[in-house]
């Protein structure tokens, strides 16, 4: 069941195509910086999964342009520190590409969430959030390793945590005491992690701390002396880390409000409002109310952004706007709503409700769209007291809703409970709506996203529920579909008192491979008066907002013509152990099915989704000549890896095909099963068993490297200095250490002065065995820079 508004709700139950059989479809993964100023140009760089040259990508904000600037980059695997143990074993994130682009933001664009799309010749991807802000912006030093001066407040930080155990860190000073409010924005993102915030203040004491165990983000508000320095930290609260970990900090001189009653203002209507939240009047850490009067703009908007002015500043409150009577405490009207507290533990609330046989209701209760802690619950008792109907979670969210339609003439009472064992406070509010039919209808989808097969047909089933007295014929209306796509009828009506119309969109074998955005329209006659509704598609809360307080939707589409795979494959030994030393390459057969008629160049890639944690596991690309159906794909697998687990590697096949208008397009398959292989010693050891190296300005630093390797590499070892933090500071000529050699002088020059504490290098010694396969190990010196004499 699905929360209502008075207009009946109209499910059209979309049978979007999956894409084609082991087609490998695009995946959103991150927009780096994740927001923007209104009216600027923002650069980002957009991640993706599974991405390929010829990506379309789409804004659903007319408004709003995006440019690419570039191709996909190499895949980026996660850097150090690994996790190991148990945690090695936990799935591994989508490795990811990135593309460079930039945002166009107009200057009179709203501040909030915009959301965008791609798609490829194998599918289209969920949509990604891009947020738009007003105000100052700044974007994270990731070079640092200090906490980041924040000049003045307020201030949006878009930051990362890109790897494990990253603690980002930000400093700023106030210039006068009073509260001052943290929220951390990164599910609401699509971040993939749960956020801790922690203040604290000059001397290293904390201050204030939030974390975030439920994936609504953190937030916090703490009182602030004049002049005092503080500093946020934020981290994940696994301590996890991942270039898709974004995320927007605001750090605002301000208070917080955590609730009003009433929760949702009534159109047109100017009344009291009491706002309950941290910091209100006196400024302290608190929970505080303050009371103001309130004017409620008329029209048709949705929602209302009030200024609420404190002794502290002016802080920002957007209610939800409705045309019912709004009412406070346990009154209620049918129809009508009421915003309750149940401010007392293990309280409830009673309402009655007079209605005659026949009668039908709507009933609501919110509380987690409004961000109050209650889980509510709905219980209708009849006339004799027993209960005829309940709730608990509508799809989607805790909150809860009834259809009822009454069977009798009396008093009814409906009874809001809490599950959550968070009633006892003035922020635990909720809002209990009813509404009786009004005649009208919505249109809703089942899928945002649907891909077209070329030279397939594709079921598209429409169902609607109908509400009031409506009961006629509605017309349907596309728009956007790509060229070569029709429909099946030609004229798409859903007949009066139907709750369903069979639709079937016919993909032309020689359309062009494309991608579009669609809407769907419906058009009826309510009451004697046109009445057109676009068709709304849910929103997965899988990705993009992954924190959403209700349901969301959206009423734009994306259809995207794919084609049939070229190939398919799978290793030899898939899913089976094979030995394989620390720190070698393996070259893993894998046999290969060329499908269409197709003749032509593959390439064999690590794919995007991994089984465990990748722990610096590679495999570079290897191009299979036409005609070729067996090969070996290099997995790389370094030195540090268990002996005591399995690892493994996902293989994808690409291929460059034209379609029916000529178009080279790019398709992905998957490689069927993982290369499963079981680590034994390694082949190549490095060490240095001077240890730790002390170093005065000016002088080189020389590291006595000594080599362990087996009879089976019987070829130089080259040396090298691994690029670092430490940039061009550093330098090393390679060494070539020869057969028969145990060691080597691996001599590091530093400029002179440019670095002083303890700093460390990492050598690294590469083999090859035959076939052209490294053999890989590293050895780290830990290094003193003692300072320059005065």
């Amino acid at each position: 069941m699905t929360r209502r508004s008075g207009i009946v709700a109209i499910f059209a139950l979309i049978a979007f195509a999956a894409p084609a059989s082991a087609q490998l479809t695009p995946e959103v993964g991150y927009v780096y910086p994740p927001g923007g100023k209104a009216g600027t140009t923002v650069s980002v760089h957009l991640g993706g999964a599974e991405w390929t040259p010829d990506m379309q990508f789409f804004v659903h904000d007319k408004r709003v342009k995006l440019e690419i600037l570039g191709s996909p980059g190499e895949l980026l695997i996660p850097p150090p520190p690994y996790w190991f143990g148990a945690k090695g074993r936990l799935s591994a994130l989508p490795l990811l590409r990135e593309r460079p682009a930039k945002f166009v933001l107009p200057a009179d664009l709203p501040p909030g969430p915009i959301r965008w799309q791609a798609a490829n010749a194998n599918g289209a991807t969920s949509t990604g959030v891009f947020i738009v802000g007003t105000g100052t912006e700044v974007v994270e030093d990731e070079k640092r390793s200090a906490p980041q001066t924040l000049a003045a407040l307020p201030v949006t930080v878009s930051g990362r945590l890109w790897k494990n155990e990253e603690v980002d860190r930000y400093r700023f000073t106030v210039a006068k005491a009073g509260p001052i409010t943290c929220a951390l924005t990164a599910r609401k993102l699509g971040s993939g992690f749960n956020g801790v915030l922690e203040v604290y203040d000059a001397k290293g004491k904390l201050v204030a701390d939030d974390v975030d165990t439920e994936g609504h983000d953190p937030v916090l508000t703490f009182a602030t002396t004049a002049g005092g320095e503080y500093t946020v930290a934020v981290r994940d609260i696994d301590h996890a880390g991942d270039r898709s970990f974004t995320y927007r900090l605001e750090v605002r001189p301000e208070p917080r409000v955590l609730a009003t009653v009433p929760a949702v203002g009534k159109r047109g209507e100017t009344r009291a409002v009491e706002f309950f939240g941290v910091g209100l009047a006196n400024g302290g850490a608190g929970l505080e109310s303050l009371k103001a009067s309130v004017a409620f703009p008329a029209g048709e908007a949705d929602s209302f952004t009030y200024q609420l002015k404190t002794p502290w500043g002016t802080v920002p409150h957007t209610f939800a706007l409705s045309d019912l009577p709004e009412a406070v405490g346990t009154a209620l009207t049918v129809p009508g709503a009421v915003t309750g507290v149940l401010d007392k533990p293990n309280a409830d609330a009673r309402f009655t409700l007079t209605g005659k046989k026949g009668d039908r209701w709507s009933i609501a209760a919110d509380a987690r769209r409004f961000g109050s802690p209650l889980d509510v619950t709905l219980r209708l008792l009849g006339p004799d007291g027993k209960q005829v109907a309940t709730n608990d979670d509508l799809p989607g969210t805790t909150d809860a809703g009834l259809e009822f339609t009454v069977p009798a003439d009396g008093s009814y009472q409906l009874v809001v409970e809490d599950k959550s064992g968070a009633a006892g406070s003035k922020t635990a509010i909720f809002r209990v709506s009813v509404r009786v039919p009004v005649d009208g209808y919505t249109l809703h989808v089942a899928a945002q996203k649907m891909s077209l097969v070329l030279g397939t047909k594709v079921p598209l089933a429409v169902k609607a529920t109908r509400n009031g007295a409506f009961k006629g014929p509605i017309t349907l209306a596309i728009a956007g579909l790509p060229a070569g796509v029709t429909t099946t009828p030609a004229t798409l009506v859903i007949p009066a008192d139907k709750a369903d119309l069979a639709i079937t969109l016919d993909v032309a074998a020689d359309a062009a491979v494309t991608a579009g955005l669609v809407t769907i329209t419906g058009t009826a006659d309510v009451g004697g008066k046109p009445m057109m509704r676009a068709v709304r598609a849910p929103l997965p809360s899988t990705t993009g907002n992954l924190a959403p307080r209700s349901p969301e939707e959206t009423e734009t589409l994306l259809a995207a013509i794919t084609m049939k795979p070229r190939v398919k494959g799978a290793p030899v030994d898939k899913d089976t152990g094979r030995k394989v030393p620390r720190g070698s390459t393996h070259p893993a057969d894998v046999t290969l099915e060329r499908l269409e008629g197709f003749t032509g160049e593959i390439v064999l890639r690590q794919a995007a989704r991994q089984s465990y944690q990748v722990q610096g596991i590679t495999g570079r690309d290897l191009i299979v000549p036409p005609d070729v159906t067996k090969t070996a794909f290099p997995c790389f697998m370094p030195e540090w890896l268990e002996t005591s687990r399995t690892s493994r590697m996902g293989i994808m096949a690409e291929v460059k095909v034209a379609d029916p208008k000529g178009n080279v397009r790019t398709l992905l398959a998957p490689i069927s099963g993982f290369v499963t292989m079981t680590m034994e010693g390694a082949l190549l050891k490095l060490s240095h068993p001077e240890g730790e190296v002390q170093s005065k300005p000016g002088e080189a630093i020389v590291v006595r490297v000594r080599l362990a390797k087996s009879p089976r590499l019987v070829d130089a070892v080259k040396l090298e200095l691994v690029a670092s933090e430490h940039g061009d500071v550093a330098k090393a000529d390679p060494v070539v250490v020869q057969p028969g050699q145990a060691d080597a002088d691996f001599r590091i020059v530093v400029a002179s002065g440019k670095l002083v504490g303890e700093h460390v290098f990492t050598i690294r010694g590469t083999a090859v065995q035959p076939g052209n396969l490294p053999v890989v190990s590293e050895t780290e010196v830990r290094v003193t820079f003692l300072p320059m004499a005065k």
